[in-house]
């Protein structure tokens, strides 16, 4: 029996309970466990001023890490950007109306000095930015709450989701529901998360429910949430919704006062959804939201303001790191150190996916690895039905990219290197196990030594190639000019390294920090006579920001 963590409201309950129908309808009895968060427990605060991530969901995360519970459902909106290591949202079902809803009277209907309650200030300034003339007041309360309020004429109208009221059986109390074009709504808001640990009987049920144009919505949404940094602090909307293939994006960051409101739209293939929703956040910030974010956090809360930083992935790569970086204040430049390019000779390839269904292990260590397996797996007219093998990822990124793919990843080491992969494999029989490693056509050998080592048959494929871009050497000489040096630079791999020094050599760097995502990069770049300032102590994207605040913060912290 699965044991399913859900808060103890109304619309709480009636969504663990919607799971768990469908769940047992699949076979599988479930129970409820009611589980009070910090949330519930603050009442009389608006969320804005409470200001802390994961209000709703903490509480619930934990007893999902101790076993005490299988998996959680959450109003997705809730649920903050990142999900704890160890935890992963298995499933995001079909989404309801996600819609914000006014209910009272339409909002043309209103006179001039109307109260209006609303908890969220996203909802507070649009509907400043429409209607400065409505007096707008918290509420806080379950959904039932907030309704005997207006019953009770403490306010003239409300405005709620329009999921929550229709799940339930309150949608004929909408007076109207608004178009996404004026009231853009939360991330996530009207979907589900079914949150289950990483492994384990429970993610593989779940998945059932998962439905992929949901998802694909969500994740893009979610991924210009957390590029611009936002919580309920700071109104952003962000609505995407996939239309034949295609996803289409809507967002929105605005002052609560409704004084000053950037709208952005953006489309393309949806299974590109990360790297639109991380567009649409660089553009969001371009245009203005990033005095937005430094007015509503303050510049204290900014720790890269004033800070010029080199971002150096490859052009395709470099959205996620430089958005993250312009939502924390830092002006960024990139400059693509590589070029993922494709092999010279895709004959050993090709090979290796004619046999795909003979392989027990299916070995990824880069999302560039996946992108191009999924492309000769389509060429050769084969299709992710057909691959048997377990697959190893190396990290977060990797393994997002194989999940997107409808890839179910099997093993990702708590280290993201060679060595850690290496180690998650201990304890596993390997003899005579058949393993296939689509890679880079350079890259160090310890993984298939390793394996090899122990009796398993690896075949190393080149999947891709790295090149140093057309052009590089002259625009590092314009980055790199005496006088007008960025204050850091960032490597994200030994490539990203080895390439910078080929166009810019490492005497460029004279005066700037350098950051590194981890040991093998730093171990590059000390080779080539680099000092590293600092090293990501989680060899991800995230990791190596928090190395480079940290710094900072200590830096500012001197100086006073």
């Amino acid at each position: 029996m699965l044991r399913i963590g859900s808060r103890g409201s109304k619309l709480a309950l009636w969504q663990a309970n919607w799971v768990k129908q469908q769940l047992e309808a699949r076979g599988t009895p479930c129970r409820i466990e009611i589980i009070k968060t910090t949330g519930d427990k603050i009442t009389d605060v608006p969320l804005a001023k409470v200001g802390a991530k994961g209000l709703f969901t903490k509480e619930i995360e934990e007893a999902l890490l101790d076993g005490r519970i299988d998996l959680a459902v959450h109003s997705l909106k809730d649920l903050p950007t990142e999900v704890p290591p160890g935890l992963k949202i298995a499933a995001i079902p079909e989404r309801e109306d996600p819609r914000d809803a006014l209910v009272g009277r339409r909002l043309e209907n209103l006179p001039a000095g109307s109260k209006v309650g609303t908890s969220s200030l996203r909802r507070v300034a649009q509907l400043r930015a429409e209607r400065p003339d409505l007096v707008i007041e918290s509420v806080r309360g379950n959904l039932d709450t907030r309704l005997r309020k207006l019953s009770e004429g403490q306010y003239d109208a409300l405005v709620l989701a329009a999921a929550g009221l229709s799940r339930l059986g309150w949608a004929e109390r909408i007076a109207e529901c608004f178009p996404v074009e004026s009231m853009c709504p939360a991330p996530g808001q009207g979907a589900l998360a079914i949150e289950t640990r990483e492994e384990g009987d429970a993610a593989r049920v779940c998945r059932s429910l998962d439905h992929a144009p949901a998802r694909t919505a969500v994740e893009a949404e979610r991924a210009v949430l957390a590029a611009l940094g936002g919580g309920c602090q700071v109104p952003i909307g962000v609505y995407g919704r996939v239309v034949n293939e295609r996803l289409e994006l809507v967002a929105f960051v605005g002052l609560p006062d409704g004084s000053r409101v950037i709208r952005r739209s953006a489309s393309g293939r949806a299974s590109d959804a990360l790297g639109i929703g991380r567009e649409l956040a660089s553009e969001l910030l371009r245009a203005g939201a990033r005095e937005i974010l430094q007015e509503v956090y303050g510049v204290s809360a900014l720790p890269l303001v004033g800070t010029r930083i080199v971002v150096t992935r490859a052009q395709a790569q470099a959205g996620e790191l430089s958005a993250k970086l312009l939502a924390l204040g830092a002006e960024v430049v990139e400059f693509p150190a590589i070029e993922i390019c494709p092999a010279q000779d895709y004959a050993p390839f090709d090979a290796a996916i004619a046999r795909i269904a003979s392989y027990d292990w299916l070995i990824f260590t880069s999302a560039n690895g996946v992108r191009f397996f999924l492309e000769r797996l389509a060429k050769a007219g084969a299709n992710i039905g057909e691959v048997r093998a377990s697959v190893c990822v190396i990290g977060p990124a990797t393994r997002l990219a194989a999940e997107n793919a409808g890839l179910r990843v099997a093993l990702m080491p708590p280290e993201y290197v060679a060595e850690g992969l290496v180690r998650a494999f201990e304890g596993r029989d390997l003899a005579g196990k058949r393993i296939l490693l689509p890679r880079a056509a350079v890259a160090r050998d310890v993984v298939p030594a390793e394996l090899a080592r122990r009796g398993a048959l690896v075949d190393v494929v080149e999947a891709y190639r790295t090149a140093l871009p057309r052009g590089a050497p002259e625009l590092a000489r314009r980055i790199f000019a005496a006088g007008a040096k960025p204050d850091w630079i960032t490597f994200t791999s030994s490539s990203t390294v080895t390439n910078f020094v080929a166009a810019a050599g490492s005497e460029a760097l004279e005066g700037v920090r350098v950051a590194s995502i981890g040991p093998v990069t730093t171990a590059t770049a000390r080779r080539h006579g680099i000092d590293v300032t600092v090293e990501a102590s989680k060899f991800t994207t995230d990791g190596l920001i928090e190395a480079m605040t940290g710094y900072c913060g200590s830096k500012e912290e001197q100086r006073s």
